[in-house]
């Protein structure tokens, strides 16, 4: 028979133990959950937002980090009831901030104790606007843990007066009042350049545009400023604050000038390949005189540069982007963001209209707004005056109100025939670059040698989907949800199929390099020979009368025909080696371009290569080592050529980083005959030659058969390059330029 259990009231209170937590949680809290520096110095940022901040400054000292806010700061109980609580819930229960009701940041309670992560010690002073005195008080880490429990670990805590106890080196202004300055001392590590990328990584989204940041409600203005580095480290940290504001795929500009009296505006649309047009057109009826605008359109699908995720940059663009309307220089409130649809864009949107009705018709394009963008990836200025529309307003017009003018309320244009005309100069821009955008897709399509990347094409499909799962009814999204999953399978199946078709063309193009160098060198090779046997001939015919001097020309050709005969094999060792054949990296360009140059050393005789000014920290896109073989082979074959003539043979390889727009380019120049640069691209075409060769290097079936430049493309596209010959660099008569995306964790 079970006994019952004895009922709770009946346990003795000394059975009764409680829990002990060893203060060495503190490091496991601190360090282990936050596990990077820049994570670390950011939760200290994101903790001023949380507190209503509208300026952080991030100042590197002397072994020191000062992370100083204007936010609304903490009393002594405050800090005790928030600070000093391991896992405290505030946040998640409020969700919003105290005053300006931001969505808070933070939600675990342990950002602060990321601090020891960062050094040795903390200290803070706090305030409040409304307190004379502040709090105080400071950490040290490592006594904290040595504590042994942590209940037993702790700050030491007092009172200040701000003016007075606080350090006073270049306080922001406004902060005297209220705000909260942390210090942390014995760095644990040197901040470099890559470091301050990764922490801008992390903060980025918390910023606003620069060009409406200042004109914001006190809710949405956030900015973060970092002192004691020097300018270039500093620049880089504002380029990747505002690095989403850079990934734009178009960019529109417009112009009225005289509008009263011509009526004639200009736009003009650039997409980021540089590709522009230009385009007048007439405002009907025009009350406006004077505006311009300048707009940049995003694609906020697929990867995107810099390491920002897709779904944080929506939302950023959905607070911030949207166009915003300036009257001199006085930002109208009303205007921008996702939800201020006053060009009509998402009315357009949802009624799927496919044809401009606003273009000519020799501008029109069947399914053009197809391209029309939403207003959650785009970002726009609009600049208008209506101080000086309404000095060129004729006096009815002033009499009527028709003219550009502002409403009492101060946020909002009034909605008039001038108004009406400022929406219709814009909105023809924006018809006008979504049918250039559909007709660059439309030739993109048509060309017959063009295939879209897997990633591309599924990547638009998914996108779309994506947008209907979150459109149709709740019934309705599992079947969508079952597409996609579908489509993912496809897409991984289309995606191994194209990685073999391009390993393919890798191979052939490298066997078909190894076989015209060996053509090559059986010909060079061969007369060798012939000159070989003509020496030894001679020796026959003097035995008995050959002298120690009369041997050393003899022994010198000897030896040179067995070194170049030796390194042949280093030639085509990238074929014969598995790993070179098959193995994809992503190599550091300097050394594979030594490494070839110095393996094509039987085929480049005299010919000198530079390579140092290639960066040693470049590093190509993946590939395999014969890859790169067939491509630097064949250019440096195609330079040899183009050199036979000259008096001065040189070959210099050097490389460019263009960290804008994360492209990097190798450039191999050669003092040859040079190339017209009208038509070069057919160079790369089968069996083009322009080169004419003089007949003792015809015989060589090395880049004398217009193939060399098409294996060089083929190979180049596989791997994810695009290749070409560009105006030659300085002291050099011809220049060859390989092209490819820089991954996002470049320097």
């Amino acid at each position: 028979m079970q006994r019952a259990a004895s009922p709770p009231n009946s346990r003795p209170e000394s059975n009764f133990v409680e829990f002990s937590v060893d203060a060495a949680l503190l490091r496991e809290l601190g360090e282990r959950l936050v596990g990077k520096p820049h994570v670390a110095l950011a939760e200290l940022v994101k903790n001023a937002y949380d507190a209503d901040a509208n300026k952080v400054i991030i100042r590197f000292g002397k072994g020191t980090i000062d992370v100083i806010d204007d936010g609304h700061g903490m009393t002594e109980d405050d800090f005790k009831r928030y600070w000093m609580r391991i896992g405290t819930t505030h946040k998640q229960k409020a969700q919003v901030s105290p005053k300006l009701k931001r969505a808070v940041t933070g939600s675990k309670g342990i950002g602060r104790l990321s601090a020891q992560f960062l050094g040795t010690s903390v200290a803070l002073w706090s305030k409040t606007i409304k307190q004379a005195v502040g709090v105080h008080a400071t950490v040290d880490w490592a006594k904290a843990r040595q504590s042994g429990d942590l209940i037993k670990a702790g700050a030491f805590v007092s009172k200040f007066n701000f003016d007075l106890d606080v350090p006073k080196d270049k306080l922001p202004v406004g902060i005297l009042k209220q705000g909260t300055r942390v210090r942390i001392t014995g760095l644990h590590q040197t901040w470099e350049e890559e470091d301050l990328r990764e922490l801008a990584r992390e903060l980025w989204f918390l910023k606003p545009p620069l060009r409406v940041l200042k004109d914001l409600r006190k809710r949405d203005r956030f900015d973060v400023l970092l002192e004691g580095v020097d300018e270039k480290e500093k620049a880089t940290f504002q380029e990747l604050m505002t690095a989403a504001f850079r990934n734009w795929i178009a960019e529109i500009h417009g112009q009225l000038t005289d509008g009263l009296k011509t009526g004639m505006a200009t736009v003009t649309v650039r997409f980021n390949d540089r590709e522009s047009q230009t385009q007048e057109f007439i405002i009907p009826d025009c009350k406006l005189n004077e505006a311009s605008f300048r707009i940049r359109i995003y694609k906020l699908s697929g990867k995107q540069a810099h390491g920002i995720e897709v779904q944080t940059a929506r939302e950023y663009f959905n607070r911030f982007g949207g166009v915003h309307i300036y009257d001199d220089d006085f930002r109208l409130p009303f205007y921008g963001g996702a939800e201020q649809d006053w060009l009509r864009l998402e009315i357009e949107h949802s009624h799927r209209l496919m044809t401009s009705k606003m273009l000519p018709e020799n501008l029109l394009v069947q399914g053009g707004l197809q391209d029309l963008p939403t207003l959650g990836r785009v970002f726009g200025i609009v600049n208008v005056s209506t101080s000086r529309e309404r000095n060129v307003a004729d006096k009815r017009s002033i009499e009527n109100g028709q003219y550009l003018n502002i409403q009492l309320t101060r946020d909002r244009l009034i909605t008039n025939r001038s108004y009406d005309s400022l929406v219709y100069m814009v909105r023809w821009a924006f018809h006008y670059y979504a049918n250039l955008s559909y007709l660059k897709r439309q030739k993109r399509i048509k060309v017959p040698d063009y295939v879209p990347p897997v990633a591309e094409i599924f990547g638009g499909v998914k996108s779309q989907l994506q947008v209907l799962y979150e459109t149709v009814p709740k019934a309705a999204q599992a079947r969508v949800q079952t597409v996609l999953k579908s489509l993912v399978k496809a897409e991984d199946f289309e995606r191994k199929r194209e990685e073999s078709l391009a390993n393919e063309k890798i191979l052939l193009g490298a066997l078909a390099t190894a076989g015209m160098s060996a053509l090559a060198l059986e010909h060079e090779l061969g007369k060798e020979l012939v000159a070989l046997r003509e020496k030894l001939d001679e020796l026959v015919m003097r035995t008995g009368k050959i002298d120690a001097k009369d041997l050393q020309p003899t022994i010198k050709s000897i030896q040179d025909w067995i070194n170049r005969a030796s390194n042949t094999q280093s030639l085509f060792s990238p074929l014969m080696n598995e790993t070179d054949r098959e193995m994809r990296s992503s190599m550091f360009a300097k050394k594979v371009v030594k490494q070839i140059a110095s393996n094509s050393s039987v085929l480049l005789r005299e010919v000198k290569v530079s390579y140092e000014k290639i960066d040693a920290g470049l590093r190509l896109p993946s590939a395999t080592l014969a890859a790169w073989n067939a491509i630097l082979q064949n250019v440096f074959v195609n330079a040899i050529n183009a050199m036979i003539a000259s008096p001065e043979k040189r070959i210099v390889c050097e490389s460019e980083i263009d960290i804008s727009n994360r492209k990097a380019s190798l450039f191999i120049s050669d003092t040859g005959v040079g190339v017209d640069l009208v038509g070069s691209k057919d160079l790369f075409n089968p069996f083009v030659r322009r080169l004419e060769l003089p007949p003792e290097r015809e015989g060589l079936g090395l880049g004398g058969v217009g193939l060399g430049l098409t294996i060089v493309k083929t190979v180049s596209e596989s791997v994810g390059c695009t290749v070409g010959f560009v105006r030659p660099r300085k002291n050099m008569n011809t220049t060859f330029e390989l092209t490819w995306s820089l991954p996002d964790d470049r320097k």
